[in-house]
């Protein structure tokens, strides 16, 4: 359920979506202001329906500006040469998702550091604005609230454990200073798995003494999910080190997996789709590749018309980004097979013939070969 994404709108070209987890929390961050924080902070001072629209802001306002931290990660990024796919936000924030990784400490210092001194300026702008207001205490109070909160989010993001932005900071001085980006992320990754647990056991203890169930329950949850993204950070190091001399051209199937373009789509689904569990498929004639086609566009049609419509009616345009080549280096399949979960990668030619694929299965088991080869060395 969580997996599912939805898509807001585009923001200088750059799709932005929420996973279905962050309309959880919109609820979960608004009954804990409405029932807790303001009606305990300025009582008797709203009604119950001033301040539940007031709970409701602020959680809005809260998710704006971590859309607006992750903007700026992104326009850094951008600049930088690194193509960003989207911005997601989801239950513990969000996250710019990159066309590929960080290939130098400089960029990834200055992408790392941008978050944080976003954070600080909406800082100023929430609390200045909140004292212009004084004379309208929802105002005041609301954009005060939220002020206080980006304080707390630019203190927790600074934290130096990976893959905190502070942790990346660390991360970022420590391979400028040592050129071994490996060491830099196990370091960096160690101090977030020693801060994963100071915050489970924070939780705990919240709940034990103080009684503070909901706030125990997300300290404990936040620890979990930053203990396993760092340990996962690390493995994708690992990953990459181990996948350096390799390229796609030796892990791609050369039997490639492609649909001619007159295949009606009731055929595409039962003899591709199903039989291969593939979320896409590229289209293919003559060995030359024509487009691909997606899961999602052909479940979009009604199944009663799949019979008189074709591969080739539906397939999308190929771009650079989701065609590999045989010389591409290997690691650059992490993003969209792991991270942006394509079922299939079509691999060809610089004169456009398909020359194979690689899946998603396939990359994950070499993965997977790899990280124990890797942990050896």
């Amino acid at each position: 359920m969580f997996k599912r994404n939805l898509r807001l709108f585009t923001l200088q070209g750059i799709p932005v979506e929420i996973n279905i987890s962050w309309l959880f929390l919109l609820a979960l961050v608004t009954w804990s202001f409405a029932t807790g924080f303001y009606l305990e902070s300025y009582p008797g001072l709203f009604t119950a329906a001033a301040r539940w629209i007031l709970s409701l802001l602020t959680a809005l306002l809260i998710f704006v500006s971590i859309l607006i931290h992750e903007f700026s990660h992104a326009i850094v990024a951008s600049r930088g040469g690194l193509p960003i796919s989207r911005i997601t936000l989801f239950m513990f924030g969000g996250v710019a998702q990159m066309g590929h990784e960080v290939d130098e400490p400089s960029l990834e210092l200055r992408m790392a550091a941008a978050g944080p001194l976003m954070t600080l300026v909406l800082v100023g702008v929430f609390l200045g604005t909140s004292f212009l207001t004084g004379g309208v205490p929802f105002l005041s109070i609301l954009l005060g609230t939220v002020g206080a909160i980006n304080i707390g989010i630019f203190i927790f993001n600074m934290v130096p454990g990976f893959p905190l932005d502070g942790g990346r900071i660390l991360r970022a001085l420590i391979w400028k200073r040592t050129g071994d980006i490996r060491k830099a992320t196990r370091i960096a990754a160690g101090v977030g798995k020693v801060f994963s647990w100071v915050l489970v056991a924070g939780g705990v203890l919240n709940f034990l003494v103080y009684g503070n169930l909901v706030s125990g329950i997300w300290m404990v949850f936040i620890g979990l999910f930053l203990r396993q993204a760092a340990d996962r950070s690390y493995r994708q190091i690992v990953w990459k080190k181990s996948l350096a001399d390799v390229k796609v051209g030796d892990v791609m199937r050369r039997e490639a997996l492609a649909a001619d373009p007159a295949t009606d789509l009731e055929s595409l689904v039962e003899g591709y789709f199903l039989r291969f569990q593939l979320d896409s498929l590229p289209v293919a004639a003559g060995g030359m590749l024509l487009g691909i086609v997606y899961l999602d566009d052909v479940t979009a049609i009604d199944r009663g018309a799949w019979a008189g419509i074709s591969a080739a009616d539906v397939a999308r345009k190929i771009d650079r980004s989701s065609v590999a080549r045989p010389d591409d280096p290997a690691w650059t399949l992490f993003v969209p097979l792991m991270q942006q979960g394509r079922g299939i990668v079509p691999v060809a030619g610089p004169d456009g013939r398909l020359a194979g694929v690689v899946t998603r299965r396939d990359y994950a088991a070499l993965l997977e070969v790899m990280s124990s080869v890797g942990s050896r060395s």
